[in-house]
């Protein structure tokens, strides 16, 4: 399985920096081009939702500049299997790319894991619960301490510790996490709450009035309350009802299904229904197309 001879795609001048003759012996960066269909995603990548309008995006500035960067990938069986940069190898197919330049490091699968996690923290690439299932996965299939882990990616064990909890969220909050309806302050303050039931009914207000993390955390706070002082106490004010928060997240999905953007209801007064709108959209183009939607 040879590397391909040089090509454009490796970016002006990035060639004279770095040679790319040849996959070297004893893990060195030189880099490499490779064919593409040689490379396979690591199963084990932190990272596991990828924006299709993203890859799209980046799949036509390659089109135009070619992979400035190349990927890191390690030997695997025939084939290699990427180290760092699935995003950038899953563009180029989408490209057309029949080769990517790339970086062959001889690592072991901890050692896979670990740079695979710190690439994607470093570029800020993965949502709270990718971060967390992925350090789970070092602290425990890999043996390491979170001493260890937190000594390997820079951060102090609190956040180690405090980042592994959102394991125990419940599973139907989990979809509001990766889309970002609630950060991982959000679901920090419900894991407060231990009951399942109690952690989504939380979450549906929190998301309906639009709360942040420290509106959340009070309110949490004064839910935990409410749950130990059931029946000794009148209920200090009327919260949204389940339905109603499910009906804002339903009414939230038909215009974006109808907009194709993202849309967000923000309810100010639940009794009265009064609130507003928030339409995300991505440049003026996309402005442009929304005005003519509504207009």
């Amino acid at each position: 399985m040879a590397a391909a001879t040089k090509s454009k795609g490796l970016g002006k001048g990035l060639g004279a920096l770095l040679p790319t003759e040849g996959i070297p012996e004893n893990a060195g960066d030189s880099v490499v081009e490779l064919k593409i269909n040689d490379i396979s995603p690591n199963a084990d990548q932190p990272r596991k939702d990828f924006d299709v309008e993203a890859l799209n995006e980046l799949a036509d500035s390659i089109k135009e500049n070619g992979i400035i960067q190349p990927i890191i990938v390690q030997r695997k069986g025939t084939g290699y299997r990427i180290v760092a940069g699935e995003r950038r190898w899953r563009a180029s197919r989408i490209a057309g790319l029949k080769v990517i330049p790339a970086i062959v490091r001889d690592l072991t699968d901890k050692q896979t894991m670990e740079q695979a996690l710190i690439e994607n923290l470093q570029r800020e690439d993965l949502n709270p619960l990718e971060e967390a299932f992925a350090m789970d996965n070092l602290l425990k299939n890999h043996k390491m301490t979170q001493e260890q882990l937190a000594k390997k990616l820079g951060k102090p064990r609190a956040t180690i510790a405090n980042t592994v909890r959102l394991m125990n969220i419940d599973e139907s909050l989990q979809d509001f996490i990766r889309n970002g309806d609630l950060s991982a302050g959000h679901a920090k303050a419900l894991l407060s709450l231990k009951d399942k039931e109690d952690q989504r009914k939380a979450a549906d207000v929190i998301i309906a009035k639009d709360m942040n993390v420290r509106q959340a955390e009070d309110y949490v706070k004064k839910y935990i309350w409410a749950l130990e002082n059931a029946g000794s106490e009148k209920k200090e004010k009327k919260e949204v009802s389940r339905d109603f928060a499910l009906s804002v997240k339903e009414v939230e999905t038909k215009l974006k299904k109808h907009l194709g953007s993202r849309v967000k209801l923000k309810v100010s007064d639940p009794d009265s229904g009064k609130g507003k709108i928030v339409i995300d959209y991505k440049n003026y183009e996309d402005l442009d197309r929304l005005i003519e939607l509504l207009g």
